[in-house]
């Protein structure tokens, strides 16, 4: 398991030097430059010599990458504020070893990604770390406190939508396979071919319209509102009424995500769903007399769970990604929308990072549902 988390590391880290190579390159063929709207007016020459200076624009491509890429990794500040921090890295690595040595389960994933995941979450409670990712060429401050400081609009943003596609989803694929062919299977299909055909644009644009702007026009209650995070007045709201505030702002966003990641849950759910019913295990289990909830839900849906796992895993290092559009169009004060701004703007530094960000939740999440394979399945072997 070690010798395999490792490998898989170092091949994270080779993908991610590649993604950083590539992205670079890109924005740098791609036309234009940051500075490109102060060459505009004549009075700003001289700035504009001492900004291409300051910034290295004037080096050639491979050293701006190169000083990019020791600025991207370099810690710029980093403090240990108690003890907890080693005593929990220690500790994850000393429960790593004897569960590794002694313990063989088929949960052995599972306690090591359960320790590892404890153990990080105290120490970066406990650590003041900071990277040096640049400063905005916009002028918008520090990249680093610029992308952190949207992270929580967008992690709100994604995990509610997440959940909802999760909720709603998978028992709907499963509930679709077990009454296969029936009315509700047809219905579930056409509305899931909906779903994925539809552009993220036109739900938006069309819950905004129907759900926010028609529905307070119909019951003359506002519901939803349709841009924003929160109102003006939130911060002397009571507790209930920052919740409702919340709820309103973020109910279509969250619904204009969730509806292409709920189909392809459904969808996939319910076709693996009817391979496992399908299979010899089952039939044998129903032929020994089982009880038809027990043979679904302890025998079939374990193992049909199993392609989910990547979807979901995959879901969670796209959150940024898929947010993009619907943050724009809602006004989401998140990551999403700061990417867009970024690429209009030619604004290196910011694009880079969040790209970055992108990338390494890709990497650590397809090693997190490898290790759930084995979790999931005890025929998986990481030797």
């Amino acid at each position: 398991m070690l010798a395999y988390i490792t490998r898989r590391l170092v091949y994270g880290l080779v993908t991610l030097l590649a993604l950083s190579v590539i992205v670079f390159t890109l924005l740098q063929a791609s036309g234009g430059g940051p500075l490109d709207r102060l060459k505009l007016n004549p009075r700003m020459q001289p700035f504009i010599q001492q900004l291409t200076e300051q910034w290295g624009l004037d080096q050639p491509v491979w050293k701006q990458y190169t000083t990019w890429l020791k600025n991207y990794v370099s810690v710029q500040e980093f403090a240990v504020h108690n003890a907890i921090p080693i005593i929990a890295i220690v500790g994850a690595a000393v429960a790593t070893f004897l569960i590794v040595k002694f313990v063989r389960s088929q949960w052995t994933g599972t306690y090591l990604l359960g320790i590892w995941s404890v153990a990080l979450y105290l120490a970066l409670r406990n650590v003041t770390i900071r990277f040096n990712w640049g400063i905005s060429f916009q002028g918008a401050g520090d990249v680093w406190d610029l992308v952190f400081s949207r992270t929580g609009a967008t992690f709100r943003l994604g995990f509610t939508a997440l959940a909802i596609a999760l909720i709603i989803g998978i028992p709907l694929g499963i509930y679709q396979a077990i009454r296969q062919y029936s009315f509700f299977d047809q219905l579930g299909t056409i509305g899931a071919f909906l779903a994925f055909s539809t552009p993220i644009f036109i739900i938006g644009v069309g819950l905004q319209i129907v759900m926010a702007l028609y529905l307070e026009r119909w019951t003359g209650v506002k519901l939803f509102y349709v841009a924003g995070m929160n109102s003006p007045g939130y911060p002397d709201m009571s507790i209930v009424g920052k919740i409702a505030d919340t709820a309103q702002h973020l109910t279509l966003p969250a619904i204009s995500i969730a509806l292409i990641s709920l189909a392809g849950y459904a969808r996939f759910q319910r076709a693996s769903m009817l391979e496992v019913l399908h299979s010899d295990y089952l039939r044998t289990a129903k032929a020994k007399g089982l009880p038809r909830r027990k043979v679904v839900i302890k025998h079939a849906l374990r193992n049909a769970m199993i392609p989910i796992v990547t979807l979901v895993s995959l879901d969670v290092a796209f959150m940024i990604g898929g947010a993009i559009i619907t943050e724009s169009i809602f006004g989401w004060p998140g990551v999403g929308r700061l990417y867009i701004t970024a690429i209009g703007t030619v604004d290196y530094p910011v694009v880079m990072a969040i790209v970055m960000v992108i990338g390494i939740g890709i990497v650590v999440m397809n090693l997190v549902a490898d290790i759930l394979y084995g979790v999931m399945d005890p025929r998986v072997r990481y030797d």
